[in-house]
């Protein structure tokens, strides 16, 4: 943790910030590893850390020797404020997309009266988690794993007769016990025509009947997500799908191959939008092509054609190129990768992409 806490702190130093308030549970955890967060962060700038939170979670707070933490009896936000007032703090930066106006609104209200500065920052500690150290990215590596024994699963269980609720089900069983009794996020079972919708919700009178169906699952490991997308065929497929999974493959193929430090991910990006929109089926393809992942299924960076992110060694991004066909059918296939020096170490596909 102490090295976390010392990026932050040079981050705080730059933009002359005495200290920031940390509101978002994931950050939080991140730099103190306290699992239970539910309060407030302050993190000054000589690294101290002071966690605000009500009496539910005192003792295990307490359980923790990095940290001095205030327990609120009354007002957790004059609490916060009466403590950066006694730090003689002066400019106090705020999670800008993280926190609630209404929160907001009753911190500003308080510092205010005690002539403190209150000043947004954005992505302040997600750019530091966004570089992952080699503990975080065994954690990764291993809800990887865990995430394509699923798909191993799906090919053991899967039946005609099953709807994709009842298949959606045993998926998030399985991940949760082969994880930490969580998963990274809710799974997408789609079939037939329903794979043509991104972010499908399974339901239940949806049969597995049609000739294929995609799924959309990560668990999570200690914390840690995967994500990672397949499509599952039955018998024989039309020559018209086979043309789109194999567009859909190679455009994956070829942002894949732009994987490197120091790379923009609007040209990673490029690689696989340009192929799509050659081949066509530009306008099918709607989202990025990949995302962050680590302590949330979805970090910075996010691999889209305007985005001005340049990728670093240990960043581990999903690469999920698509061409969604409405009434017909969807193809996406994602896998993980971590960046390297020269090029992008692909974590999945064990299980064939």
């Amino acid at each position: 943790m102490k090295s976390r806490i010392e990026k932050c702190v040079s981050q705080l130093k730059a933009l002359s910030l005495g200290a920031v308030v940390f509101s978002k549970a994931v950050n939080i955890s991140y730099l103190s590893g306290f699992r239970e967060a539910d309060g407030y962060l302050l993190l000054s700038q000589d690294g101290e850390l002071i966690y605000f939170t009500n009496f539910i979670y005192e003792y295990e707070a307490k359980d923790l020797n990095t940290w001095k933490v205030v327990v609120a009896r009354g007002n957790i936000f004059k609490e916060l404020s009466n403590t950066i007032k006694s730090l003689h703090l002066r400019r106090i930066g705020f999670e800008a997309k993280n926190i609630p106006y209404l929160e907001y609104s009753k911190i500003k209200q308080y510092l205010i009266a005690n002539g403190i500065e209150l000043c947004e920052t954005v992505d302040l500690l997600e750019k530091i988690r966004a570089i992952k150290e080699p503990g975080e990215i065994s954690l990764i590596k291993k809800a990887t794993s865990i995430s394509e024994e699923a798909f191993e699963f799906v090919m053991e269980i899967r039946d005609k007769a099953m709807t994709e609720k009842q298949l959606n089900i045993e998926i998030e069983r399985f991940l949760r016990i082969r994880g930490s009794n969580s998963i990274a996020f809710p799974a997408v079972v789609a079939s037939g025509a329903n794979s043509a919708l991104p972010h499908h919700a399974a339901r239940e009178g949806r049969r597995l009947s049609e000739n294929f169906f995609l799924i959309d699952l990560g668990a999570k490991y200690y914390e840690y997500c995967a994500d990672l997308t397949r499509v599952f065929t039955w018998g024989k497929i039309t020559p018209f799908f086979r043309r789109i999974y194999d567009i859909v493959r190679k455009a994956q193929d070829l942002s894949i191959k732009k994987i490197k430090d120091g790379v923009t991910v609007k040209e990673v990006d490029n690689a696989a939008r340009s192929f799509i929109e050659k081949k066509g089926y530009g306008q099918f393809f709607g989202h990025g092509t990949g995302h962050g992942v680590g302590l949330e299924v979805h970090e910075i960076p996010f691999v889209g054609p305007r985005s001005e992110e340049i990728l670093r060694e240990g960043m581990v991004i999903t690469i999920e190129p698509a061409i969604y066909l409405k009434g017909k059918f969807g193809i996406r296939i994602e896998d993980m990768v971590l960046v390297g020096k020269n090029k992008g170490e692909v974590l999945s596909g064990n299980f064939c992409r």
